[in-house]
């Protein structure tokens, strides 16, 4: 995965007046969602995440990250970081390259509820049952996870360097 950073190890300074998106609150709006949805997983999987919030921005012409998702508590459940926030800059000031295909939407099969679990309140499982490699209970034995109804509807992207268990993206 190339790096984000210039030869001299540090991102370049930016003229923030050269695109409205590019401000220090989308700055740390969009780390923060990077930071909620994809701590720890890898660089690819935090661009990813990040650039279906891009997508999202541009197809409803929307210049605020917050706007995009705003009805998503659980995606501001922990601050940026340092990672966050670089890949968020270089995502909003265009530096970093678009490897979504135009994705917009995603999921996690390891945050959906399992084919056993009791409470499946406020959960999206209208597309049934899903056996996803590397999902597994408690005991380490492999188990179907739920996927949200959308997914069976939307084009599904596939992106290298990134485990299906971890992430699924979609486009409209």
């Amino acid at each position: 995965m190339p790096s984000l950073q210039s030869a001299s190890g540090r991102l370049p300074s930016l003229s923030y007046s050269q695109d409205e998106r590019l401000t220090r609150q989308n700055i740390e709006d969009l780390g923060r969602i990077i930071a909620s949805e994809a701590r720890g997983s890898n660089e690819t999987a935090q661009l990813m995440v990040g650039w279906t919030v891009i997508n999202r921005m541009k197809r409803r012409h929307l210049r605020s990250v917050s706007v995009v998702w705003q009805h998503n508590n659980y995606a501001h459940n922990h601050p940026a970081t340092t990672i966050s926030r670089r890949i968020a800059e270089s995502l909003l000031s265009g530096q970093a390259r678009d490897i979504s295909q135009g994705a917009t939407l995603f999921y996690s099969p390891l945050s959906m509820p399992k084919e056993r679990d009791t409470n499946l309140h406020g959960f999206d499982i209208g597309s049934g049952l899903e056996s996803v490699d590397g999902v597994r209970d408690r005991s380490r034995k492999p188990i179907k996870n739920y996927a949200p109804k959308w997914a069976k509807d939307w084009n599904r992207v596939r992106v290298f360097n990134v485990p299906e268990r971890e992430f699924k993206f979609y486009r409209e």
